[in-house]
This record gives structure tokens, C-alpha cells and sequence, in this order.
């Protein structure tokens, strides 16, 4: 009889029979996102990238000063490195007068200086 048993006695819980196990918990999944998800390369005809760091969106500054719209989605990238690349990319498109907008909770569109987002 265990230390606990006394405890549960005292607090009215009857019977030596009483055991204090801890809860299983579930094996975290660990995953990628590219490989476990199909995931679309564009949309509505734009280029969706998905960056993972700083490094993957210094060449799409190109894409905006060729004119070209693009999205990136930022499912796969931590909150700091997300924060980074809006940083840099928020530089360019004020140098290039550019724009950005929010599509989704991870997902943004960029715009060159001659284009919108028409809404409903």
C-alpha cells in the first residue's frame, strides 16, 4: 500500500485497489509539407513559391522588376523567418513600387507597380 493510497483514503476514496497511472500521449508527427501534401505551383496562372528561408526569395526580386505577379506561401517557414523575408521583400516593394497583399492566413501575393487585385 503506497503512499497515495493513503491519500485517496483520506479523501474518501475507498479500497486499497486504486493506482495513479500516467496518460500515453501520442508520438509527435513530424513531417514535410512539399512531400505529404500536393501542393500547387500556381495559381490562377502565378507562380506560388514556397520559401523556407531569406535565401529562397532573394531571386524573386527579379520577378518584379520583370513585371511578374508571384505568390509565396510561408506553410513551410517558421515565424521568424517569415518575419525576415516580409522585411526584405517590404524594402523592395517600396523601392520598386511595388505591392503585397494578404490572400490567406500564409499566403501573399506580389504585385509590380502596374498591377491590382481586382475584388468583388
Amino acid at each position: 500500500m503506497g503512499i497515495m493510497n493513503y491519500i485517496y483514503k483520506f479523501f474518501g476514496f475507498e479500497g486499497d485497489d486504486v493506482k495513479v497511472t500516467k496518460k500515453k500521449q501520442a508520438p509527435k508527427a513530424s513531417y514535410n509539407l512539399k512531400i505529404s501534401q500536393k501542393l500547387p505551383s500556381e495559381i490562377d496562372g502565378i507562380r506560388v513559391f514556397y520559401p523556407e528561408a531569406l535565401e529562397d526569395c532573394k531571386d524573386k526580386v527579379e520577378l518584379l522588376k520583370r513585371n511578374t505577379p508571384f505568390f509565396l506561401d510561408f506553410r513551410g517557414c517558421n515565424s521568424a523567418e517569415k518575419n525576415k523575408i516580409l522585411d526584405y521583400l517590404d524594402g523592395v516593394i517600396d523601392v520598386l513600387g511595388a505591392s503585397c497583399e494578404l490572400v490567406d492566413k500564409n499566403l501573399y501575393i506580389f504585385l509590380p507597380k502596374n498591377m491590382e487585385i481586382e475584388k468583388d
